[in-house]
């Protein structure tokens, strides 16, 4: 049995969350766009907490959603722009919420002596929609576990929807092959719905990952990394992830990686000319281990490399001697 409620007061709700974090970093870093150096498409699917019991004490369907993400994304280096462009669509669905995001950014990067430096801000239109009409409060309901008044003052009946815009900005260094590391924040003008009764809060974003070739077996590598989101405002809100990849020639990768009190998580994936598959599983250590069988992803990607032409010579020398 599984009872919603809304309080009077609501408040942003975290950001969509994906395990392979790793191959998503342009969802949590407007910086990143073009670092990859190829013009690439990337589109993840997550099922959250598979199995949870959704139904109302009587045991009819809600129809709330459990946790569904889908994400798709594209970026590629601009040579004008010195850095590059990318644009990302989500769609994330959890309970009578529904949250659609679509972002637009810009990278003008730096390059240093032993890598790059890049500055990143994005523009992000979101709508937040909530289907109200199935909404129970916690106070409809007697001992018995039965709806005692279906109408409560506090939920308005039907569907409430608003559009609100607001700003990312981030910084992104890496040295190509071997080490990455970026700080972001999202919703920095923390735009207020008064439709939803919605406050939106600032959130912040850590993310680094490093390479590390073993020299007696050059056809393996290994990927640790590490994502850390925090809103900062109340100190409750924050969550840790890290993770160890093993990649065997740069085809096929294989891993674990553990999120804070919430999950311990498989993944692998292989590559294929210019595409890459990912796969990974959660398995739940938190209290909702109890309810829920885990969380499932699975992301593709395509990228390839547009090569320029040298530019033709502006100066013809003769060597013809008359």
């Amino acid at each position: 049995m599984c009872v919603f409620f809304v309080q009077d007061n609501a408040l942003a709700q975290q950001e969509p969350q994906f395990t392979q974090y790793m191959f998503n970093r342009l969802s949590y870093n407007p910086a990143y766009a073009g670092s990859n150096g190829a013009i690439c498409f990337t589109g993840f699917y997550r099922s959250q907490w598979m199995g949870l019991d959704l139904t109302d004490p009587s045991g009819t369907s809600t129809g709330a959603s459990s946790g569904e993400t889908m994400n798709l994304s594209f970026d590629m280096p601009v040579r004008f722009l010195h850095g590059g462009i990318g644009a990302t669509v989500i769609m994330d669905k959890i309970g009578f919420w529904q949250n659609t995001y679509a972002k637009l950014d810009y990278a003008f990067r730096i390059q240093l002596p032993t890598g790059n430096l890049a500055i990143g801000i994005e523009g992000q239109m979101f709508n937040a929609s909530l289907n109200a009409s199935h909404l129970i409060g916690a106070d409809q309901f007697d001992e018995r576990d039965q709806i005692t008044d279906p109408n409560d003052p506090v939920i308005t009946a039907g569907d409430r929807d608003d559009m609100l815009f607001d700003l990312a900005a981030g910084v992104y260094y890496q040295i190509p092959g071997k080490l990455y590391i970026g700080a972001a924040a999202s919703k920095l003008l923390q735009t207020r719905s008064d439709k939803l009764n919605w406050d939106n809060r600032r959130f912040y974003y850590i993310l680094a990952g490093y390479e590390f070739v073993l020299p007696d077996y050059p056809s393996l590598r290994i990927l640790p990394s590490a994502l850390m989101k925090t809103d900062f405002a109340s100190g409750s809100a924050y969550q840790v992830d890290a993770s160890l990849l093993v990649e065997y020639q740069h085809r096929f990768w294989g891993g674990v990686s553990y999120r804070v009190q919430d999950a311990i998580m498989l993944l692998t994936g292989f590559a294929w000319n210019d595409f890459k598959l990912g796969l990974s599983y959660d398995i739940p250590t938190s209290r909702i281990s109890t309810q829920a069988s885990g969380s499932f992803e699975v992301f593709l990607r395509y990228c390839f490399k547009i090569e320029n032409p040298p530019d033709p010579p502006t100066i013809y020398r003769n060597t013809i001697r008359m």
